[in-house]
């Protein structure tokens, strides 16, 4: 038999592409829904929040201003509470309370700026909690 026997069925191009895209669109929909209805844990809020106060504290050449700390916690997310500390060499300010032990918190290697025409490395911590 030839592979273009009468006898045997075909289907057009367009039609199984047609039919492909279908099933995939099935596949991920279904997909998509059983991952919402499953129960997920909390997202890690301390690594955006360390971004959005470095971003905050930071001028324009990237090292951060420890006298910009006493408004860094409009950059903290609504409804949460934050607890900011910047530490260089001996130096360390906060703002915030105490954190609970289990607060999600992050921190970074920053220059900080101590006094003008000072720069000094040290670290930016954020713990985040409700």
């Amino acid at each position: 038999m030839s592979p273009s026997s009468p006898r045997r069925a075909q289907t057009s191009p367009l039609a199984a592409l047609t039919a492909l895209v279908v099933v995939c669109a099935a596949l991920s929909g279904y997909a998509t829904v059983l991952d919402r209805s499953r129960p997920t844990a909390d997202r890690a809020l301390a690594p955006a929040t360390l971004d959005n106060v470095e971003s905050f504290l930071a001028d324009d050449t990237g090292v951060v201003d420890s006298d910009r700390l006493s408004t860094a916690h409009s950059a903290c997310p609504d409804g949460y509470t934050c607890r900011i500390v910047v530490a260089a060499d001996d130096e360390r300010r906060v703002v915030g309370p105490d954190a609970p032990t289990d607060a999600d918190s992050d921190a970074t290697r920053v220059s900080v700026r101590v006094a003008p025409g000072v720069v000094k490395f040290g670290t930016l911590r954020v713990a985040v909690w409700r």
